[in-house]
């Protein structure tokens, strides 16, 4: 049986990035971590951490995070089961998402599940493609994912398509597009990048116009809300949901520039094969909401 103690320093060090900050959270010495982690490993037979230059999670560590936060909810289920009534504590999960889902739906469909459940949301943000490696390395109990593959010891729920359109202002239209769009004046225009993980834009011009990447102008702009007023202020084009900018369409502050292409995303509820009633509640929560939204 993995100890106690070792693993309560093990999360500490992992959460807080420091023995000094999990010694202050454990409301013990900063010595004392490092001996109830030193043990740990001992037990184990595997180093968990590398401690410098900066704390890493080794590959032993990784399935010790993941062993973690199963455990964390089969307690809260066992909990449940045996005290229904009882006002339990709160428990941290974390999380991976993208940025345009947190922008739009899942703020919504969180809020009243983690007040239900009582838990404290640690948000991860990368790209949809990106996610899932947060998950495999079991810094997130689950994660929106547009990856469908599922690895071992997980599960996976289709959460619908993301259709992501071509943006722009019209005065951007005006002064780029005169000719109408094409390869020769997308080409000359400038396009707005979330960050150098996203190929939306990328696969949009690839699959449309057969232009490649590297031919492109662009901005990075690595903020959901910046991202869609830098578009807005007509410095660039870009790709976003609809329903992310809904509202700017039907203000005429932005316009699709080629309403009849556009690139659906899939996404998916990937997480960790541990059957409990919060696990289960949360993927349909997360369905539910998904759906309604990507179904407007």
């Amino acid at each position: 049986m993995v100890d106690t103690k070792g693993l309560a320093a093990f999360m500490a060090v992992v959460s807080q990035e420091s023995f000094e900050r999990a010694a202050d959270q454990l409301c013990i010495t900063q010595s004392a971590v490092s001996q109830r982690l030193k043990s740990l490993e001992l037990q184990l037979g595997e180093s968990l951490l590398v401690r410098s230059p900066q704390i890493k999670v080794t590959r032993a560590g990784q399935a010790l995070l993941k062993y973690a936060n199963s455990l964390s909810l089969l307690e809260r289920s066992l909990m449940t089961d045996l005290a229904p009534r009882k006002q339990s504590q709160w428990m941290k999960i974390s999380i991976a998402t993208n940025a345009d889902t947190l922008a739009t739906w899942l703020l919504s469909a969180l809020a009243p599940w983690c007040e239900q459940h009582k838990v404290l949301l640690d948000l991860k943000i990368d790209d949809q493609d990106q996610t899932h490696q947060l998950l495999r390395s079991g810094d997130v109990i689950g994660c929106i994912s547009s990856v469908k593959q599922v690895f071992q010891g997980c599960t996976t729920t289709s959460l619908g398509k993301v259709k992501y359109h071509c943006i722009a202002s019209p005065s951007f239209v005006a002064k780029y597009f005169k000719q109408g769009v094409n390869g020769n004046t997308l080409k000359k225009a400038p396009t707005v990048i979330f960050n150098r993980k996203d190929q939306l834009q990328h696969e949009y011009l690839k699959r449309f116009f057969n232009i490649e990447a590297n031919q492109q102008y662009h901005h990075f702009v690595p903020s959901s809300e910046g991202y869609i007023e830098w578009i807005i202020r007509g410095m660039g084009f870009g790709m976003a949901p609809k329903e992310q900018v809904q509202r700017y369409l039907n203000s005429k502050e932005l316009v699709l520039v080629t309403p009849e292409s556009s690139i659906d995303i899939p996404l998916y509820w990937q997480h960790w094969g541990i059957n409990t009633e919060i696990s289960r509640s949360l993927a349909q929560q997360l369905e539910r909401f998904a759906l309604h939204a990507h179904s407007m």
